[in-house]
């Protein structure tokens, strides 16, 4: 159930529909949906919210597509839903950026409270992986080789602003070495660059660093502790460079003024899709973690709000 705090984001969607009688006469579902994804086709999440849009289109008896909006850490996809009709046909599966750009751009081209947060998908932990070509096996010797090595280390990234920016920045900072970033328009684009040679490292999904096991090695994750499906991989702390357990998330979220009766029926909806177990294990398989836990994602997200913009202004991180 929606709470308190997520319905006062969409009291402005209540009155709207009060005041459209031909609105609130029409059966919701009627037609296709639209999920937006800030990332290009081919990643973990990208991948995931294709699974839920396929188990959603099933349960609403209505078509729903899978739309890839990349470039600009997220704020293309966020803008083109912050401003979308609020009439439920159009949601956002998004992860961290969404609540990151608010802090690291001055002027974002969206506000947090354009955006009604729906239910959550999973927590998102980011690891650290290395071409085996490196020639290090740990994350002590990548950071030994970091700082004899007369030019700085290249480390790709799934975008300007991305946690794998700001986990890389934070990794630079507590260990004094220097690293180039290197942007890239989405997780796929710069696993490929690992496996290309094109950089020394890289932040991405451990979803994605599992995949890519025969040809890199995943030295660290960035979360509070060891994941279940993947408790051989160390997390940063453990590894003795520790990143203040910056784990990632994902969710859905859509246009602030949409009606509480949508909201709610897509809060009950995208909460039980994740749950069932065969999207629940692939959800674990990619990566993920189960934030069944969270009963108030609104609440959270407000939460995760501040705690990035405390790591961003503590870090002086800017792009």
């Amino acid at each position: 159930m929606l709470t308190r705090r997520s319905l006062m984001r969409s009291a402005v969607g209540i009155a709207a529909l009060a005041a459209t009688p031909a609105l609130a006469q029409s059966p919701w579902p009627s037609r296709l949906l639209k999920i937006v994804v800030p990332l290009p086709p081919g990643g973990v999440m990208d991948g995931l919210t294709r699974v839920v849009a396929d188990r959603l289109a099933q349960r609403l008896g209505q078509s729903v597509i899978v739309e890839n909006k990349p470039g600009a850490n997220g704020m293309i996809a966020a803008s083109a839903v912050a401003g979308a009709d609020p009439d439920g046909y159009t949601i956002l599966s998004t992860m961290s950026s969404i609540v990151q750009n608010v802090s690291l751009h001055k002027s974002p081209s969206y506000k947090m409270s354009d955006l009604l947060p729906l239910a959550p998908l999973g927590r998102l932990p980011i690891a650290f992986i290395v071409p085996k070509t490196l020639g290090v096996t740990t994350l002590r010797d990548f950071v030994e080789k970091a700082r004899s090595s007369p030019k700085p280390l290249s480390y790709g990234t799934y975008g300007l602003g991305s946690s794998a920016h700001i986990i890389g920045e934070v990794l630079m900072k507590n260990t004094g070495i220097k690293l180039l970033q290197v942007p890239y328009r989405g997780e796929a684009p710069a696993l490929t660059a690992i496996l290309a040679g094109e950089v020394d490292s890289a932040f991405v999904s451990v979803g994605g660093a599992v995949a890519q096991r025969e040809n890199a090695l995943t030295l660290a994750i960035a979360n509070p502790a060891r994941m279940k499906r993947y408790a051989d991989i160390p997390t940063f702390d453990e590894a003795g460079f520790p990143v203040l357990g910056l784990t990632g998330f994902s969710g859905f979220f859509a246009p602030a003024a949409v009606p509480k009766p949508v909201a709610d029926r897509l809060n009950k909806e995208l909460r039980e899709i994740v749950a069932l177990p065969d999207v629940n294990s692939k959800l674990l398989d990619l990566g993920f973690e189960d934030m069944s836990d969270i009963a108030d994602f609104a609440g959270f997200v407000d939460d995760e709000v501040k705690r990035w913009a405390s790591v961003i202004h503590e870090f002086n991180i800017s792009i």
